[in-house]
C-alpha cells in the first residue's frame, strides 16, 4: 500500500515531515484539515522498521480522532480536527531531552495548527521538555493532569447508559465485566467499577503489572489469551486496536463491548456484522473514549477539571441516547454512529 492510499483510507490530507539530523529521528505530524484547520492528538515514539511504517501509523488514527472531534461538537471541541504526532526512532536509545526539545520546536513551527501531548513511549517528563520550546503541549502536570482519568470516566458513563438500555437499570452492582488492559485507562476504570461494586476479571500482557493490579484491588486476573472467553455482561477492551478478529469474536461470551481502545474492530463493518450474528452489542469506541482528547481541548480553552467531567458526561449521554433513539431494527449502533458522523462532518 502506498502513502497516498493510507492517507485516502484514513481521511488524512496533510502530512508534515522533518528529519532531525542530530538524533537521526524523523518527526511526523499528520492531520485532517477539512473538518477544521488545526489538529489535536498525542505524540508517540516507536522504533518503526521504516519511515513508511511511521507514516502509516500517523495516518491510521486521523479519521478516528476526527470522529471524536465531531462527536464532541464544535461548541466544545475548541475548533480542532484529528491530528497525530509520531517520532520515528528507538525510544530506548534515541530519546533524550535535546531531541524532545527539538520536537517541541517542530510543534511550535506550526503556530497552533498542531496541539499535542502524551502517547505511547512519550510520558509526562518527556512533554515537559517539549513544552520548553512550544506553547502547544497539553496534558502537563501543571495543567489538568492525566488524560486517562476522564477517558476511563467516559467508559463508565457509557456502561451505565447501556446497562439501563439493555437491562432496565443503570446499576453496575454485580455486573460481570471483563477488562482487557490494565494500563493508565484500565486501572482508572477498575477504580471506578470497584466503587460501583461490579464483578471484575482483568487481563494484561504485562505479567508484573497484572500481579500488582491483583494485589492492589483483590480482583480476579486471567491470562491474555483467556480474557475473550470470560462469560460476562460487558467485555471492555482498553489496550491495543484491531483485537476484535473473527477468531477472538468466536470466543466472546458477553452481551456488550464497551471500552476505550481505539479501532478495536479488525475489519470495520465486517467485524460489526460478525458481532451482530452473535447478538453482541458493540458501542463505537470514538463515541465514548473521547475523555482524553476532550481534556486536552478544555485545557487549551482554560477550563477546569470539574467542567471537563461534567461536560464529558453530558456529551456522552446525549450522543449515546441519540444513537440509541435513531437505531433501527437489525441495524448496529456502529452504523447509526457512522451515519451521524457523515451528517455532521461537513456542517459549517
Amino acid at each position: 500500500m502506498e502513502i497516498e492510499d493510507y492517507m485516502q483510507k484514513n481521511k488524512c490530507n496533510e502530512i508534515h515531515i522533518r528529519y532531525d539530523k542530530k538524533s537521526k529521528c524523523t518527526f511526523i505530524f499528520a492531520m485532517n484539515s477539512e473538518y477544521a484547520d488545526k489538529g489535536n492528538g498525542g505524540t508517540r515514539m516507536m522504533n518503526y522498521g521504516s519511515l513508511k511504517e511511521g507514516i502509516e501509523d500517523a495516518t491510521k488514527l486521523i479519521d478516528v480522532m476526527t470522529k471524536k472531534c465531531i462527536i464532541i461538537g464544535k461548541k466544545y471541541n475548541g475548533g480542532y480536527s484529528g491530528g497525530k504526532g509520531v517520532i520515528v526512532g528507538n525510544p530506548k536509545t534515541q530519546k533524550n531531552p535535546s531531541m524532545l526539545r527539538r520536537y517541541g520546536e517542530f510543534v511550535q513551527s506550526f503556530n497552533g495548527m498542531f496541539q499535542t501531548g502524551t502517547d505511547m513511549n512519550i510520558n509526562l517528563k518527556d512533554i515537559n521538555y517539549m513544552a520548553e520550546k512550544s506553547d502547544f503541549i497539553d496534558g502537563l502536570e501543571s495543567g489538568l493532569g492525566d488524560t486517562a482519568v476522564p477517558t476511563a470516566y467516559g467508559i463508565l458513563v457509557a456502561m451505565k447508559i447501556m446497562c439501563k438500555n439493555q437491562y432496565g437499570s443503570d446499576s453496575l452492582k454485580g455486573r460481570k465485566i471483563a477488562i482487557q488492559g490494565a494500563g493508565s485507562v484500565g486501572e482508572n476504570l477498575i477504580k471506578y467499577l470497584i466503587k460501583e461494586k461490579a464483578e471484575l476479571v482483568v487481563s494484561d500482557t504485562d505479567a508484573k503489572k497484572l500481579e500488582i493490579i491483583k494485589q492492589k484491588f483483590k480482583i480476579k486476573i486471567v491470562k491474555p489469551s483467556e480474557i475473550y472467553s470470560v462469560s460476562c455482561d460487558i467485555f471492555s477492551p482498553n489496550a491495543c486496536g484491531g483485537i476484535l478478529t473473527s477468531s477472538n469474536i468466536n470466543k466472546l461470551k458477553c452481551d456488550m463491548i464497551i471500552g476505550a481502545a481505539n479501532n478495536p474492530l479488525s475489519k470495520g463493518i465486517e467485524t460489526v456484522k460478525l458481532l451482530n450474528k452473535k447478538k453482541i452489542i458493540y458501542v463505537p469506541d470514538y463515541v465514548i473514549n473521547i475523555g482524553g482528547v476532550f481534556l486536552s481541548m478544555c485545557e487549551v480553552q482554560g477550563k477546569n477539571f470539574n467542567y471537563v467531567m461534567e461536560k464529558l458526561k453530558e456529551i456522552i449521554e446525549r450522543r449515546l441516547k441519540q444513537i440509541i433513539k435513531d437505531h433501527k431494527k437489525n441495524e448496529s449502533l456502529y452504523e447509526v454512529s457512522e451515519r451521524l458522523i457523515e451528517r455532521e462532518r461537513n456542517l459549517k
